[in-house]
């Protein structure tokens, strides 16, 4: 913003009333004390699980140490009641993955067990299914912490264009 111009006149009648006015020291302020800390609690993930992988990169299916394979069937069959969806379409894959993580941990600290991740099959996509990839990496990767065992959806859940999710307990 620009400043406009003081008037010799306003100059003069600002100098006649601040004369004999004398700066405060600096020992006579008060220092203000910084803001507390946020009360917005930061959640990590948990360490990384290397999770069994199995199938291709159309129907896959991964578990951790100790999940046998009849849950993961029942993940495959759509048997399972699922306790809650994460609808990904539009979102960006950087987005997406954030959005994951946050479902993922907001899962597990309610409880939810069973949760479907929609993605999407990547048919408006010209380089193949980016967020599908993205999530699937992610599921397998830093968030494997969260998993006990994933699939991809069963036709009548979304098929290819959703992963059907046990979240890990927490411990």
């Amino acid at each position: 913003m620009k400043r406009t111009a003081v008037s010799a006149e306003d100059q003069a009648m600002f100098l006649d009333a601040v004369r004999g006015s004398q700066p405060l020291d600096s020992r006579d302020r008060i220092a203000v004390p910084p803001p507390p800390p946020s009360v917005v609690r930061v959640e990590v993930l948990p360490p990384e699980t290397k999770l069994t992988i199995e199938g291709n990169v159309h129907r896959y299916t991964a578990r951790a140490p100790g999940v046998s394979l009849a849950q993961v069937a029942e993940l495959r069959t759509g048997k399972l009641h699922l306790e809650a969806t994460l609808d990904l379409h539009g979102v960006t894959v950087g987005d997406g993955v954030s959005k994951l993580r946050e479902f993922l941990l907001e899962s597990r600290r309610l409880g939810r067990r069973r949760v479907r991740v929609i993605h999407g099959r990547g048919l408006h996509s010209e380089v193949g299914a980016p967020l599908r990839e993205a999530v699937v990496a992610d599921l397998l990767g830093p968030a494997s912490g969260l998993v006990r065992a994933m699939a991809s959806a069963c036709p009548s859940d979304g098929g290819e264009g959703a992963t059907i999710v046990i979240v890990r307990g927490p411990k």
